[in-house]
């Protein structure tokens, strides 16, 4: 038997997953590490301690796996931004897409230079992006970039550790950088100037079905010798591929801590006013839609703050949906900042139309709506310029709760199905040699 491996790198955990001729999950190996929070704002993770996860995560999985694999894709996290020094080695902590401090350089950005730089690159102005995260370590900490010889990301730097092929960055993730001209997939030149930097501290750009050659060393430590390589992509577009949406009929919802609308077009430019993001797949295919800061954490925010009330998050829905949505009591989600649909990491949560008859069922209810009208936002945005859905595929922790299927279902107007995608980001990394 023969197998294809994934090996999605996340902001917690690696995962590296099996997948059969079938597309069957056939084995998974996890390692987990922290995410840490330094100082406000910040959301960093040390580079060794992801490296060797991903590594021992990947080892694992290929000693409990029968059979013999045929592959392996590799799938990052987007807009995460890495220092290295004149021998590729990390300097510093990996900068998550998480980390808000490069909020203080926002002023920096006019409103005309946002627009034209969001329909250039295909990445929102915000500071999850490398290139707003590059303006405020100019500004905040000038000697770290400064005294750095090249500026990194994670798969890149972890592409330069495993093999022979040099520093290199998919299309999919330099995509999401906030750097790269979306329509010729090269370095733009005025995002790299509002940046700072210039290309030849940046990874080369290659397709994601790129093959790379392992370093024998690393390659005799996992069991991959003779396994070939590919260079894969991000995370958010890979689960669109091992989703299967390839078209513009089926939208992709996720929703756990956080949440994503997705899905796949054919157009390298789209218009700022949308609020969305665009980023590249392959030649002629892209990836369009919205992520939230404000998924399932909210609700397990009020839940917590009303445990002598509700159990569990799943205790608080079922309180929220014994009572009428249409009361007057409201609340905006905002608890984390916010991405899609504001763009705004200062956006602050609110409950709004408090009164004496309202209990904390009232108030469950309140948040669930808040939660599920700001993903019904997104999703209408993205059919302003797709058009509208077929369908809906849903996953994630909220497909656990039919009841909140059900209201995205009538708050959006569309059919939700529950997608049998198991890891879809990890399957669209063990297909990428197929893009």
């Amino acid at each position: 038997m023969t197998y294809r491996i994934g090996l999605d790198i996340g902001t917690t955990a690696t995962k590296a997953c099996a997948f059969n001729d079938a597309g069957e999950m056939i084995g998974i190996a996890e390692r987990s590490y922290d995410l840490l929070h330094p100082e406000p704002g910040a959301a960093v993770q040390e580079a060794e301690a992801v490296f060797t996860a991903a590594e021992e995560a990947l080892a694992e999985l290929v000693r409990h796996t029968k059979g013999k694999p045929q592959s392996v894709g590799l799938s990052c996290p987007m807009h995460s931004l890495l220092l290295l020094d004149e021998k590729y080695r990390p300097q510093g902590k990996i900068v998550t897409w998480a980390d808000l401090r490069a909020q203080a350089v926002m002023a920096n950005f006019s409103s005309g230079e946002r627009s034209d730089l969001h329909q250039l690159t295909g990445t929102p102005v915000h500071p999850m992006s490398p290139l707003v995260k590059l303006v405020w370590l100019a500004a905040a900490h000038p000697q770290r970039l400064d005294t750095a010889t090249y500026v990194s990301d994670l798969k890149s730097a972890l592409v330069h550790r495993w093999t022979e092929s040099g520093f290199l960055l998919d299309e999919q993730l330099a995509s999401a950088t906030g750097l790269m001209d979306l329509e010729c997939s090269e370095w733009a030149s005025r995002a790299l100037t509002k940046a700072g930097i210039d290309a030849t501290r940046l990874p080369a750009i290659k397709p994601a079905n790129t093959k790379l050659t392992w370093r024998e060393d690393i390659a005799g430590k996992l069991g991959l010798t003779g396994v070939p390589l590919y260079l894969g992509g991000s995370d958010g577009v890979l689960a669109n591929l091992g989703s299967g949406i390839l078209t513009c009929g089926d939208i992709a919802l996720s929703i756990g801590t956080s949440g994503a609308v997705r899905t796949t077009h054919t157009r390298a430019r789209v218009e700022p006013k949308h609020g969305l993001f665009n980023y590249k797949m392959k030649e002629g295919l892209y990836v369009i839609g919205g992520p939230t800061n404000n998924g399932g954490k909210v609700l397990a925010y009020w839940q917590d703050l009303l445990a002598a009330h509700f159990r569990d998050v799943g205790a608080f829905i079922d309180g929220a949906m014994l009572v009428n949505g249409e009361d007057s009591l409201k609340s905006d989600p905002w608890l984390n900042g916010e991405r899609a649909p504001l763009w705004d990491a200062t956006a602050t949560a609110s409950l709004v139309g408090l009164r004496g008859h309202h209990g904390p069922n009232h108030i469950a209810r309140a948040v669930l709506d808040g939660v599920t009208g700001n993903i019904v936002a997104i999703l209408q945005k993205l059919e302003e310029v797709v058009g509208p859905a077929d369908r809906i595929l849903g996953s994630g922790g909220f497909t656990r709760s039919p009841e909140w299927v059900e209201l995205i279902a009538e708050r959006s107007g569309r059919e939700v199905v529950i997608a049998d995608a198991a890891q879809a980001s990890a399957y669209g990394a063990a297909l990428a040699h197929t893009l």
